[in-house]
């Protein structure tokens, strides 16, 4: 049964599970750097990180397919994840550390999708806004990062690895009390067509637009230093880009997620080929401010759209498998290809990294997702049935 205190509990896993994240993309290469790792180790071991992105999910989906009690699984994934973080000072090599982050970052990844699924199922009973719940993951991303800033610079990132567990045991703990079963929303067989066949473009759309923010997430704190901003500004652009996504995911959850997604997702591309297009031309201080606001569209607003009709268009019993894939496809394949291909049309020529070429490469990619999109659902009129919890 769904109870509040139940979705208190999905919101503190958010939390902690992207309080996380919050501390792993900007201090994890530190803590490694830390260790006496070149930049080319550093590389490897951040580069395990998004292949377990892309091959966990879907294992651990199928399995909980057959196994409709998410919650246990997700407890001791994290327990064991927590305790691989705690162990990471005590690797006596970088073999044993590798396997422990792989290990580490399997667990990690496989959780996600599963309680996106499960928020999704609360929403579509109109028991809540998923972007109400899934906004506390952007606010604890927010604090983490600003944290970490203070408390794992220097030496003090060294406890990188304990804080890092700290945060998986109480995203553990939280998943103790969410719902025991959940809920069961089918649909009417065929959506405009074939419903796989339009799963399928959901998945390649997510993977265009993930890819497109290649250069973003690889390389945007780069692009502005080189650019001549200090440190603090380029945070304070990270951050800002973070607040725009809260304001969507806090106030205008519920009607993206209602929209049709050929529509909703199609708009949110020609928004990001736009932010992309415009980061290839400047890096003017009151063009970046714009542009950042645009991660509303980018990623907010085309993450809620996605994964509610990832939701509505799979069988009943291959839910927690399809969030799985949509994870893997875009978060995983589509990050890691982006970064990579970004890296390497940003350095072919040698010399001064061209970071605005990426960023124009990464504005056709976000087009090219248009295609792909026009196939997917025009209406919204999908007929469901609510189960019990």
């Amino acid at each position: 049964m769904v109870s509040a205190s139940s979705l208190h509990h999905i919101r503190l896993f958010y939390a902690a599970y992207f309080a996380a994240m919050g501390i792993v993309l900007p201090f994890f290469p530190v803590y490694l750097a830390g260790r006496g790792l070149d930049v080319a180790a550093i590389g490897m071991f951040t580069g395990l990180l998004s292949v377990a992105k892309v091959l966990a999910p879907p294992f651990a989906g199928h399995a909980l397919d057959r196994n409709r009690e998410p919650g246990r699984f997700i407890l001791f994934a994290l327990l064991a994840a927590a305790l691989l973080a705690f162990v990471f000072p005590w690797a006596a090599s970088n073999w044993m550390l590798a396997l422990a982050v792989l290990a580490f970052g399997s667990l990690w990844a496989a959780v996600l999708p599963l309680t996106d699924g499960l928020s999704v199922a609360v929403s579509e009973a109109a028991l809540i806004d998923y972007g109400r719940l899934r906004v506390w993951g952007s606010i604890g991303f927010v604090a983490a990062s600003l944290l970490g800033g203070v408390w794992l610079v220097g030496s003090d990132a060294a406890n990188f690895p304990y804080w890092l567990a700290g945060l998986m045991l109480v995203a553990a703990c939280s998943a103790r009390g969410f719902p025991e079963r959940s809920v069961v929303i089918g649909n009417s067989g065929k959506i405009d067509g074939n419903a796989g066949r339009a799963f399928g473009w959901l998945l390649l759309v997510g993977f265009l637009m993930q890819a497109s923010h290649g250069a973003y997430y690889g390389f945007f704190s780069l692009y502005l230093l080189q650019s001549g901003y200090a440190g603090w500004q380029v945070g304070g652009f990270w951050v800002l880009g973070v607040l725009a996504e809260i304001v969507l995911m806090w106030r205008f959850s519920r009607p993206v997620a209602e929209a049709s997604p050929a529509w909703m997702l199609s708009c949110c591309l020609l928004l990001a080929a736009l932010r992309w297009l415009g980061l290839a031309l400047t890096t003017g201080l009151i063009w970046l401010i714009l542009l950042q606001l645009l991660h509303a569209a980018s990623f907010a607003a085309f993450h809620i759209n996605a994964v509610t009709w990832v939701q509505r268009l799979a069988p009943s019993h291959r839910r927690a498998s399809a969030q799985a894939w949509y994870s893997a496809s875009g978060f995983g394949l589509g990050t890691a290809l982006g970064i990579m291909g970004c890296g390497w049309i940003a350095t072919r020529n040698g010399g001064v990294a061209d970071f605005s070429s990426a960023f124009a490469v990464c504005a056709g990619v976000a087009l090219c997702g248009l295609l792909a999109a026009s196939q997917l659902p025009r209406r919204t009129d999908l007929k469901r049935r609510v189960g019990a919890l």
